[in-house]
């Protein structure tokens, strides 16, 4: 028997959105495809005092993403794509030299490096004026994979900037006249369309803000084409529609979401927590199909699980929305008496009295760890309902599941954790992030000699990235360039870790930043290149050329 909604505890989780002088959103709460709770927080714009309405637009970012699997599948049910048919057969300026499956793009599990980090590293920020056409120049233009196609589960937008093109190439029609005459318009979705152009004025659009320490709110910006990746704007009664779309199981007599809703697999069989540009997971023992996006002050979540026919759309014009996580708020309310396991908070507090390690205790384990084979950096802290973890700036929350283990299962894959001491008795963190394996030790403060350090300094190159690095000698350690220009936001302090191994952050766009994890490659004496790798890149090398 369904749960009586209690809507005034769902009011009260957007406490504060409605006070004077606030961003805010709108929200929908669905039960049998009929809103049964619809409210609206905040102002659309601060400049303005215009309250947000259900006639309000947001950009949805990586929401976009269910709308490229939607018309990938739709082009399978039509015998347009196959799923298993070479990439590279509909893409030919792909000079990869592995064969890349359709299913891995739209899976996350291609091995292809993220199109906006590699701008980033090439010394071009986000924030800066970029087509879709330079991300897809930047990507053509690469020789090397992160890692083999179907190696690992690791979230990446160039997917699905390829699968926009793809679906042209396959359809006959620019991505976004396929989109709006095959899905949009037969949805009735008539506040949906792509806004790819900062310039472009979109009637009904929200501001979006970055909320600051002392309280104020400054606006969100971003002047990149997003395309097939997260460029879509809409709003919450046509994602109400589309969550009919997911219902229904398709439009018409055309099933295609039964594609969608299939989750992925590594080619060792592992499955994982995509489908086609759909999170396919579990939430407290039930089915839950959902995808976020962000932007610089545009948060958003829509999910809809099946096994209830229940769903909740939420779009937001505030950095500090945290759509997930209200997401489960909401879903703990309404589906209290309904839900086949608890809430992971409470399961994970009683099995933290219960965790036992051979050889160490919990509070040993709060530190910083490295990772043997590329660097990159991982926090822990030990807290009452789990260990918070941040793996090179995202963070996991771990929940024991018994023994030495700890399991994440909210991000894009299944994260693992295996923690045991070491032969000092130092902790070791064995992780699997969706297949990919990782070893971290503990990382001790660092002081390098100033040999080791002078020996880094030089300039590196890369014909993949089109740009050259510099390492500068400075009073507060290690400098680095990234790219020729004179950018101050693509310099980049480097930490010490170890021997020749650094960490250095810079900053994607407003409010998102990309953690470097760098190591320097010695031949005999002499450093001879750089290897740098970042969450959904790995292995680019440049070579030392002075």
């Amino acid at each position: 028997m369904p749960t009586p909604l209690r809507t005034d505890q769902i009011d009260n989780l957007f406490a504060g959105w409605d006070a004077e002088g606030q961003t805010g959103g709108a929200l929908a709460v669905l039960r049998g495809g009929e809103p049964v709770h619809q409210r609206c927080f905040g102002l659309a714009s601060l400049e303005l005092g215009v309250p947000i309405s259900l006639k309000s637009r947001f950009h949805i970012a990586s929401i976009t993403k269910t709308f490229v699997g939607a018309a990938s599948a739709l082009l399978v049910e039509r015998g347009k794509l196959d799923l298993d048919e070479d990439v590279r057969g509909v893409l030919p300026e792909i000079k990869l030299d592995k064969p890349v499956p359709i299913r891995r793009l739209l899976g996350m599990t291609s091995g292809l490096r993220d199109s906006w980090e590699l701008m980033q590293l090439s010394g071009v920020g986000t924030d800066q004026a970029r087509t879709t056409q330079d991300f897809l120049d930047i990507a053509f233009n690469q020789r090397h994979f992160s890692w083999p196609p179907g190696e690992r589960n690791v979230y990446t937008n160039i997917n699905f900037i390829y699968m926009a093109l793809v679906i042209e190439r396959r359809s006959g029609k620019p991505f976004t006249q396929f989109l709006a005459e095959e899905l949009l318009k037969p949805l009735g979705m008539t506040a949906t369309r792509m806004r790819d152009e900062p310039y472009d004025i979109a009637e009904d659009l929200t501001n979006s803000y970055l909320p600051q320490p002392d309280g104020s709110w400054i606006r969100g910006l971003f002047s990149i084409g997003l395309g097939g990746a997260g460029g879509l704007i809409s709003s919450v009664p046509d994602l109400i529609k589309w969550q009919g779309l997911f219902r229904a199981g398709g439009i018409g007599n055309e099933k295609f979401v039964r594609h969608m809703a299939t989750p992925g697999t590594l080619a060792s069989g592992k499955p994982t927590n995509y489908g086609l540009g759909l999170g396919v997971r579990k939430y407290r023992g039930l089915d839950l199909w959902t995808h976020g996006g962000g932007l610089p002050g545009f948060r958003s979540v829509f999910a809809y699980m099946p096994g209830v026919d229940f769903g909740v759309v939420l779009l937001s014009n505030r950095d500090d929305a945290d759509p997930y996580r209200r997401f489960t708020e909401i879903a703990d309310i309404a589906l209290a008496d309904e839900f086949p396991e608890p809430a992971p908070a409470k399961l994970g507090a009683e099995r933290m009295k219960q965790v036992s390690i051979p050889g160490l205790a919990l509070s040993q384990l709060d530190g910083r760890y490295i990772d043997r084979e590329t660097g990159e950096v991982l926090t822990l802290k030990v807290r009452d309902a789990g260990i918070e973890a941040d793996k090179n700036g995202h963070a996991l929350m771990l929940r024991p599941v018994g023994g030495n283990r700890f399991l994440e299962n909210w991000s894009n894959v299944d994260t693992v954790a295996e923690i045991e001491a070491g032969p000092n008795k130092a902790p070791i963190v064995r992780m699997d992030f969706g297949g990919q394996a990782c070893v971290f030790d503990p990382c001790p403060i660092y002081e390098p000699s100033t040999a080791a350090l002078d020996a880094c300094v030089g300039k590196y190159a890369s014909d993949e990235l089109r740009t050259t690095f510099e390492v500068t000698r400075e009073k507060s350690g290690l400098m680095l360039r990234l790219g020729p220009g004179f950018q101050r936001q693509a310099v980049v302090s480097l930490e010490p870790l170890g021997p020749d191994r650094f960490v250095g952050k810079t900053q994607l766009w407003q409010g998102w930043w990309v953690v470097h994890a760098i190591r320097m490659v010695r031949e005999g004496n002499r450093i001879s290149a750089m290897i740098v790798n970042t969450d959904r890149m790995k292995d680019v090398r440049l070579d030392r050329v002075g």
